[in-house]
C-alpha cells in the first residue's frame, strides 16, 4: 500500500479535570474531512463519533490515605455488519483489543506517566 492509499486521521480531543475527577473525549476524523471543513466545505454529511474516558476517585480519603480510582470508558463505533441480534466475532474481537489496549494505556499512565508508547 502506498501512502498516497493510506488514510490518515487526526485526534479532536477535550481534556477537563475538576476536583471531581478528570475527563477525556476524543474523536477520529480524517485528515482529508478535517482540511476540508476549514477550507469552507459543509460538515453537515462528516459523522464525528465521540469517545472518552473519566477518572474518578473511588470514594473519600481516609486516614490520609488514597482509595483509588474509578475508570469508566464509553466508545462510539461505526459499524455496518451486525445487526440486533447478530454480531459478527471479528467485530466483537476487535472491540475487545480496543477497549483492553485502552484500558492499559489508562493503567500506564496512571502508574508511570514516564513510560508512555513503551
Amino acid at each position: 500500500m502506498s501512502t498516497e492509499d493510506q488514510i490518515v486521521e487526526i485526534l479532536l480531543q477535550e481534556i477537563y479535570t475538576t476536583l471531581t475527577g478528570s475527563y477525556v473525549t476524543f474523536a477520529p476524523v480524517e485528515a482529508s474531512t478535517l482540511d476540508m471543513i476549514l477550507n469552507g466545505g459543509s460538515p453537515e454529511n462528516v459523522s464525528i463519533l465521540p469517545s472518552g474516558f473519566s477518572i474518578l476517585p473511588d470514594g473519600p480519603k481516609k486516614n490520609g490515605g488514597s482509595t483509588g480510582s474509578l475508570v469508566t470508558m464509553a466508545f462510539q463505533i461505526l459499524d455496518t455488519a451486525s445487526y440486533a441480534t447478530y454480531i459478527p466475532p471479528d467485530l466483537v474481537a476487535t472491540i475487545f483489543k480496543l477497549v483492553t489496549e485502552t484500558a492499559e494505556c489508562i493503567k500506564a499512565a496512571m502508574f508511570n506517566p514516564l513510560n508512555l508508547g513503551t
